[in-house]
């Protein structure tokens, strides 16, 4: 791979990237100025992604062999969970982020048990992911404002780098070529 073309994987028209990159940065720095309405939109992003979670559990539960029950159980907590989410999500905020730890902690003890018992390839992984989980979910019950603002505050960051990368890559050949090469008769 040349340099030429290692500048131009990403594909992108020089001006996509330099709008995706001012909209990031533009949301970045929003997300840092209001947090809040980072947070509201970062509920609705989550709940739409525990629904969509919920969904699939269960219905993979009834393809399923062992475990079905655990994954039912999931499925709908994450139902629960996701619905939750869009009933006034700043208003209940509290009581969300109770449900969302609860989730996480429930989810990240059955999949830390399931991962053991099964022990099938890449357990390991789904121990770790399961742990993690569970530790998220403690650190959010204990702490949530802190969450919260941690939340935003790392959104906010994150669209602000993510934005200046891609103006480096508009600006550094990181854009798709203006002209493709010709093809090549074979």
């Amino acid at each position: 791979m040349t340099s030429q073309s290692a500048a131009y994987s990403l594909g992108w028209p020089r001006w996509a990237l330099i709008l995706f990159g001012i909209i990031s940065i533009m949301a970045g720095v929003l997300a840092l100025v209001w947090p809040e309405l980072t947070i509201l939109f970062l509920v609705i992003l989550l709940g739409i992604h525990i629904l969509i979670w919920g969904i699939l559990l269960v219905v993979n539960a009834f393809q399923a062999g062992e475990g079905r029950v655990l994954a039912v159980i999931l499925g709908v907590l994450a139902l629960i969970a996701g619905t939750a989410l869009f009933l006034r999500p700043m208003r209940n905020l509290p009581a969300l982020l109770v449900v969302i730890s609860l989730f996480w902690v429930v989810g990240g003890l059955i999949e830390s048990i399931g991962s053991v018992v099964d022990r099938g390839p890449g357990w390991g992984w789904e121990l770790v992911s399961g742990l993690a989980s569970i530790g998220a979910g403690i650190i959010a019950i204990t702490w949530p404002e802190i969450t919260l603002f941690a939340v935003a505050i790392v959104a906010g960051v994150w669209m602000i780098m993510i934005g200046f990368l891609r103006l480096i890559a508009a600006f550094t050949g990181g854009g798709a070529p203006p002209n493709p090469p010709p093809a090549v008769a074979v």
